[in-house]
């Protein structure tokens, strides 16, 4: 990390000894991440377990999901709001899809009469709704994720930070009692108090922003305390909603700092080898994490029993493999039971047993261990949580959200002989009456056979099956969903490989029509050239054998074409 420091003169760069890993003749410096603004705070479960433990009232949580789930629903009734709800989500940036829909608005038509355009919203909210339902991921507004440096200036004492923090809205510097944590939190001490203060107006920390200064004073340093972080670009979380102060405290953990393993000689490829071999066969941490969430709900004692200590000694241990080269001991790891809690659940089509009791659930275990162990391991079942993770999962029905929200969907579409599209481009012919565009026809039909083309090799690519592949809607949208349930990582991964993919080849489509053949800049013919391919998208539409007639070129041109007509005196 580095960080602007305002007495300086001059082109310098400071580093200390612990930041110059090799030596170099490059004068280059490759920025990782920035902070350019704050980054948004969301909730998850192992903190919210531990928020509960420490005194953290559930209707705190319940509240914050509620006007979550709220939130999604009016994207539906407005479509300035739903514009708003996927340009936070970036859905559609590189296509400017947020500001057409708001656009459409503006010009008396509402992209909800579009079937594309509703999937591809609806489907944002899917991808939303799930990973509220099944991962608790619930944004805190007021709460920030930001980098972490050290106070150079040694002004703040102990227990002290700054954060100034400035953004599109304007600016403001944290004062008072906040919470201050980092992901991922397991140990209950993970989650710690400090005094976010104000510095004099000549410090050089004034002209730092977006990030979170830690002191450089105190018996160990605060990132430390939380879960073992540092100060190499870790993300730090601050909450300073009064609902969401524990009421009490506990003290961080203070594992042994485990001295990497010297081989005594130079690194070979083989050694690479074996030790990347050796790191996934030691990847443990999401069933040491999985454990930690199940005992952290069944335990009267919730984060604060020993099994559960000792699980996050272990994920610890389990994340600093990659540092260090020391495994974690499984044999440590706490017995289970076969039974887990129903927000575990991995879909809505899951028996719960409600007869299951928590306090009878060890006495299970000790039967299963009186078990043949050559038998098939039993399989899971789940149990009504009482505790506030199983209350807000059992507060969003999927089914019920989304016959609410299309019933609402459909309220608001007025009907319509033509289509969206079709209507789109009578208004468009009749805002450019005067221009010629006829001569692009062939240039568009290229740009958009190029675009449909890298569509299909898209959904082909990103398959996650051998048979179906991946919909035109799930590219647009950037995100890849299953049945039912929450995205896997698995998942996940793909998705953010495909929206990067998919937004590269759009900006290029965009870039192509806006530029030409011969990177032409004239706006009078990016005009044209967008005239062009809406015309051909509307009236062309390709039909491919195995992925049907592709639409979303025709929403992409429209975005381009409806921008160069705001050009245009008098628009």
């Amino acid at each position: 990390m580095i960080s602007l420091d305002s007495r300086l003169q001059g082109d310098v760069l400071c580093l200390r000894p612990s930041m110059i890993k090799f030596e170099a003749t490059s004068t280059q410096i490759e920025i990782c991440g920035a902070g350019f603004k704050p980054l948004p705070f969301y909730l998850n479960r192992q903190l919210i377990k531990i928020l509960e433990d420490l005194g953290v009232p559930e209707h705190a949580f319940l509240d914050l999901q509620d006007e979550a789930v709220e939130q999604l629903r009016i994207t539906v009734s407005n479509p300035i709001n739903a514009g708003y709800y996927l340009q936070r989500e970036l859905v559609g940036k590189s296509a400017r899809i947020p500001w057409l829909i708001r656009k459409l608005f503006y010009i008396g038509m509402t992209f909800s009469e579009d079937q594309f355009l509703r999937d591809t919203h609806e489907l944002a909210v899917l991808v939303r709704l799930r990973e509220l339902k099944y991962r608790s991921r619930i944004y805190v507004e007021r709460g920030i994720t930001v980098y972490g440096i050290m106070d150079e200036t040694e002004y703040l004492r102990e227990g002290e930070i700054y954060c100034s923090v400035h953004d599109e809205k304007g600016g403001m510097v944290l004062t008072g009692r906040v919470i201050i944590t980092r992901c991922p939190a397991l140990h209950p001490g993970d989650v710690q108090y400090v005094s976010a203060t104000d510095v004099p107006p000549d410090s050089p920390l004034r002209s730092v922003h977006n990030c979170v200064v830690f002191s450089s004073k105190g018996s160990r340093d605060l990132p430390s305390q939380l879960s073992g972080g540092d100060l190499d670009g870790d993300l730090y979380n601050i909450i300073f909603d009064d609902s969401l102060m524990p009421t009490m405290m506990s003290q961080p953990a203070d594992y042994p700092i485990m001295p990497a393993i010297d081989i005594g000689r130079e690194v070979t490829r083989s050694d690479m080898t074996d030790f990347f071999v050796q790191f996934m066969e030691n990847d443990q941490l999401g069933r040491l994490s999985t454990l930690h969430q199940t005992l952290a709900d069944q335990k009267p004692k919730g984060v604060f029993d020993p099994d559960c200590i000792l699980l996050a000694e272990m994920c610890s241990t389990a994340v600093d493999f990659s540092k260090t080269g020391i495994p974690v001991d499984l044999k440590k790891m706490p017995k289970s039971s076969n039974v887990r809690p129903d927000f575990q659940a991995p879909g809505p089509r899951v028996l719960i047993e409600n007869a299951i009791k928590i306090e009878d659930i060890d006495a299970e275990d000790d039967d299963e261990d009186e078990e043949d162990p050559e038998e098939t391991a039993p399989a899971t079942r789940y149990y009504e949580s009482p505790k506030v993770l199983g209350k807000l999962y059992r507060a969003i029905d999927e089914q019920d959200f989304f016959t609410a929200i299309q019933r609402q969907s459909q309220a608001s579409r007025s009907y319509q002989q033509s289509s969206l599209a079709i209507r789109l481009w009578d208004y468009v012919k009749h805002k450019t009456a005067l221009i010629q565009y006829q001569h692009y026809l062939d240039f568009a039909r290229d740009v958009k056979d190029a675009y449909e083309d890298n569509m299909c090799s898209t959904m082909r690519e990103y398959s996650l099956h051998p048979v179906h592949f991946a919909s035109e809607v799930e590219v647009f949208a950037g995100a890849l969903i299953g049945k039912n349930g929450a995205q896997s990582k698995r998942q996940r991964e793909i998705s953010t490989s495909m929206k990067e993919k998919h937004d590269r080849e759009v900006a290029y489509t965009v870039q192509c029509i806006l530029q030409g053949e011969e990177q032409d800049s004239s706006k009078q013919e990016a005009l044209e050239r967008s005239l062009a391919c809406l015309d051909v998208a509307v009236h062309e539409r390709r039909t491919f054998k195995r992925f049907g007639k592709l639409v979303s070129f025709t929403w992409v041109a429209a975005a381009v074409c409806l921008k160069e007509i705001e050009k245009l005196p008098g628009s």
